[in-house]
């Protein structure tokens, strides 16, 4: 999507995203912003892979 709208348009990624590998890859896939139920438990594995 982000390749056939480009910057003229924000990519939202939402459905299943339930870990920081799902989030990493949804950005990484050109994704402006995350929809996610999840947020507390996707911040909580960031800050304990930062260490």
């Amino acid at each position: 999507m982000k390749k056939t709208v480009g910057d003229d348009l924000k990519v939202k990624a939402s459905g299943g995203i339930r870990t920081l590998d799902d989030a990493l890859a949804m950005v990484n896939a050109g994704a402006d912003r995350l929809g996610c139920s999840a947020t507390a438990g996707i911040l909580a594995e960031y800050e304990q892979n930062r260490g």
